[in-house]
């Protein structure tokens, strides 16, 4: 009977023990997640958390895969995930930094004429923003 009651009550705090674990991975995981998007949305001037219906409405989606942007699975450009803030270089050319991302955004066929991506002529907020929110994916 006793070693019934242990097993029980060892189960038991096994399951506690491992559901602590699991809320603890996931603030650390959520807390890692906003410092990111407050350090993207610092370097760039932009809020990320409005880049997704400028995206869908600007045709982004149409040809660059983005990850958390619904339909954006094209393969014309490059994708846009977590690699982008790794890069050295923008479109090969450009340092990859935010000023040059928001101006690539807004006119990269100022940049580059024979570029495949269009100048967009949205708004220099809307490229901060897009901007914070493609730096914010790592």
């Amino acid at each position: 009977m006793r070693s019934g009651l242990a097993r029980m009550v060892g189960g038991a705090l096994a399951a506690i023990l491992l559901l602590t674990a699991a809320v603890a991975a996931a603030t650390l995981w959520s807390d890692r997640r906003d410092r990111v998007r407050h350090e993207s949305d610092m370097a760039t001037g932009g809020l990320e958390a409005r880049a997704i219906p400028i995206m869908i409405a600007n045709g982004c989606s149409g040809c660059h895969t983005i990850p958390g942007v619904p339909g954006a699975q094209g393969q014309v450009g490059p994708r846009l995930d977590s690699s982008l803030a790794d890069r050295v270089f923008i479109a090969g050319m450009l340092a990859n930094n935010p000023e040059n991302l928001i101006r690539w955004i807004r006119a990269a066929r100022e940049i580059n004429p024979h570029t495949a991506m269009p100048s967009t002529g949205i708004t220099e907020q809307q490229a901060r923003d897009i901007a914070a929110y493609l730096y914010a994916l790592k």
